[in-house]
């Protein structure tokens, strides 16, 4: 993956408001839309790995093991987005508290936090990669569990096809659709959607060890078109092997 030539006027199709951002680990460098710091959309599902990883982090701090139930939960609410297991350990952390806690150790002060709801939270593009530097470098798990959490991110699943319920959405489709077999299957996914009055909030997100890419977009239709433009704009960003 490398930043194409005409990324400026990169935009996802179709969509009333999109922004993008893109991070080379091997530099430190990111690049993104003209709004990647300053357009903000609903975060969605996108927040799971947090809500699991700040519970897996407090649970350490307190020299205690998770159970095995739940790392089970834990994994549906990243492998199937399930909502009523967010829900529950979103509760369990303290609600406002849990994303309090995202603002503060991500240091991301500019995360607009609506009460209760932690899918309503608003990030920018820039927001998202310096939460995926937090996921990645352990302070949102900790050293003990930041790899099972990325690891877990592999395994996402489901077509764009599979909304069965609160409990089990497909959602492995968008960024990871544009990858070619080797990288998508070392690479850590998380996508957010839900539909609102003014189309489809959908946000796409993958972390490999030498990148990290962020779309963000709304737009009317269908789950599928939007889960389309993701995979279309970060095909842009693929290079063949040198």
């Amino acid at each position: 993956m490398a930043v194409p030539a005409n990324a400026a006027s990169l935009t996802a199709s179709g969509a009333t408001f999109s922004s993008w951002a893109f991070m080379d680990r091997r530099t430190g460098i990111v690049s993104g839309s003209a709004n990647f710091t300053s357009g903000r959309n609903t975060i969605e599902s996108m927040i799971k790995p947090w809500i699991v990883s700040d519970y897996l982090r407090r649970l350490t701090e307190n020299n205690t093991q998770p159970t095995q139930q739940v790392l089970n939960e834990l994994t549906l609410m990243i492998v199937d987005s399930n909502d009523p297991m967010a829900e529950k350990y979103y509760q369990l952390g303290g609600a406002d508290a849990v994303v309090k806690r995202l603002m503060s150790i991500c240091k991301l002060p500019n995360l607009k936090l609506v009460s209760e709801k932690w899918s309503f939270t608003e990030f920018t593009a820039q927001d998202v990669i310096n939460y995926d530097v937090c996921l990645t470098d352990g302070r949102a798990a900790g050293p003990t569990w930041t790899n099972w959490v990325l690891d877990t991110m592999r395994h996402v699943r489901g077509t764009v096809s599979q909304q069965i319920s609160g409990a089990v959405e497909g959602g492995r489709w968008g960024i990871i659709d544009a990858l070619p077999d080797a990288v998508a299957a070392e690479t850590s996914i998380k996508n957010g959607f839900t539909s609102y009055k003014d189309g489809w909030h959908v946000n796409c997100m993958a972390i490999n060890k030498d990148w990290i890419m962020v779309i963000m977009m709304r737009r009317y239709g269908n789950l599928a078109g939007a889960a389309q433009a993701c995979t279309t704009l970060a095909k842009a960003f693929v290079v063949a092997p040198q």
